[in-house]
């Protein structure tokens, strides 16, 4: 097979191939900050990334769902697609049948481990437990290396029954690998109790953390590692070429920053016991209101599960709900807003949210045009938050201090400055808790994603069963 597929490359130029086609073929993975298929619009950074990309060279994207990492590089090896992007680490043990591409992303290996047992200071303190590790993953190949190089003592892999002693050398000391199909699966491991400790990348450890206080952190394994994607090295170079000024240029004119952003920074922000008990609330209290959230989203033209996230970032889902700045209902709109958009009955959770997304679209109409989406809805809730007057004032702060005021990202940054005299006492509107505001957009923005991965996966559980 691989004579034919070389021939094939010598013949016609990988590019050239993709052109004729008009669509990249690209293996990656389902992961909450990765890949997600969405029914209504699919997201992460991997499809961000590889849609511009394609855009950039005037082609359509078709994505290979992969079962694994090892699967996704069998794609690629086997020419079934392109390249792979799904989160994968630059990996040594595998250069010498796949190149990479210009790394993105840096992150970190971890171990963790769960509560309840002693926090390890290195691999070594596990003793002859078990380890959960990623299939297929630069983690077990890490492991692997430091295994021949006898830095490491392990037993055995895909270990079935963590209690087996079967496996064990004579001087009773062995690390045991229990194999997982993928990184949540790891996360699963811990949080179900099958295994205390694992090991998984710097970003997946966070999340696992927002989402579950059994899940530790015990310390970081070896340098920061980068991803990238993986092209075959049967091909030629000319698409991988084509993917080196792909990034050169995302990331002279910081898009790259700001896709990264978009889909990791919240999560670093998030709340850890908000994001637990949305979690649970998601299948407890939700669906009383979920066509009122539908209809609103509908009519105002934004996704119903945002306004699901403001109204439980608001309210925790309560229409009965009330602050001491004298803010009412599901959304939490306070009485001069309410008199404002014309709400008579701000109990009513579904006239509520019909008139909170109608705020919130009158607020998107007040940002400066050249904000874009995403970004435009997230300073129209930030707006929601602080008021127009205050994040007019961060946007203001923006432009003085050379940033971008189109970008959520740039303007974050000075919505924490509204609290310090040096900043507030020189704008319109003076002191604000810009602070608090940065964390309401953030834990939605995370929560929202939450809610999007949730359907995802009620959604492919049923398509299976179909």
């Amino acid at each position: 097979m691989d004579e034919r597929i070389t021939r094939s490359f010598e013949q016609t130029p990988q590019l050239e191939q993709v052109r004729k086609r008009g669509y990249l073929r690209v293996a990656t993975l389902i992961s909450p900050t990765i890949y997600v298929p969405d029914k209504n619009q699919t997201q992460g950074l991997e499809y961000d990334l590889v849609t511009r990309f394609a855009a950039s060279l005037g082609l359509g994207v078709r994505f290979i769902i992969a079962k694994n990492i090892d699967n996704a590089y069998k794609l690629v090896a086997e020419d079934k697609a392109d390249f792979a992007a799904a989160g994968l680490v630059v990996n040594l043990a595998r250069e010498n049948k796949f190149r990479y591409g210009p790394s993105y992303l840096s992150v970190r290996r971890q171990l963790i481990y769960r509560q309840g047992v002693d926090k390890p200071k290195s691999l070594q303190d596990i003793g002859n437990a078990t380890l959960a590790v990623e299939q297929g993953s630069s983690n077990q190949h890490w492991l692997d290396e430091r295994n021949k190089d006898g830095l490491l003592n392990i037993a055995s892999h895909d270990v079935a029954n963590p209690t087996d002693n079967s496996a064990m050398p004579d001087d009773g000391y062995a690390i045991r690998i229990k194999l997982e199909e993928s990184s949540l699966g790891t996360l699963e491991a811990l949080e179900k109790g099958t295994v205390d400790y694992g090991i998984v990348l710097s970003h997946e450890a966070m999340l696992g953390q927002k989402l579950s206080d059994k899940i530790k952190v015990a310390t970081d394994l070896g340098p920061p590692v980068s991803f990238a994607w993986a092209f075959s090295r049967l091909a030629d170079e000319s698409l991988l070429d084509k993917a080196r000024r792909f990034f050169a240029s995302i990331r002279a004119n910081n898009e790259l920053k700001n896709l990264i952003d978009r889909h990791y920074a919240q999560f670093e922000q998030l709340d850890q016991q908000l994001a637990q008990q949305f979690i649970e609330d998601v299948d407890k209290r939700i669906s009383p209101y979920i066509a009122a959230f539908k209809a609103a989203g509908t009519k105002y033209h934004i996704d119903w599960r945002l306004l699901a996230a403001m109204a439980y970032q608001e309210s925790k889902w309560d229409p009965e709900a009330r602050s001491h700045m004298g803010a009412y209902g599901i959304m939490q709109i306070t009485a001069p807003t309410a008199q404002d958009i014309g709400l008579i009955d701000p109990a009513n959770p579904v006239k509520n949210i019909m008139a909170a997304a109608k705020y919130l679209d009158q607020l998107r109409a007040l940002i400066p045009d050249n904000a874009k989406e995403p970004d435009r809805t997230y300073l129209a809730m930030a707006a929601y938050n602080i008021g127009i007057g205050h994040l007019t004032d961060a946007i203001k702060l923006t432009k003085l201090q050379g940033g971008d005021p189109n970008r959520w990202r740039d303007i974050r940054e000075r919505l924490a400055l509204l609290s310090n005299p040096k900043y507030y006492r020189q704008l319109r509107n003076g002191y604000a808790r810009g602070e608090e505001t940065i964390q309401y957009v953030e834990n939605i923005r995370a929560l929202h994603d939450l809610m999007i991965w949730v359907e995802t996966q009620h959604n492919l559980i049923q398509d299976a069963k179909q």
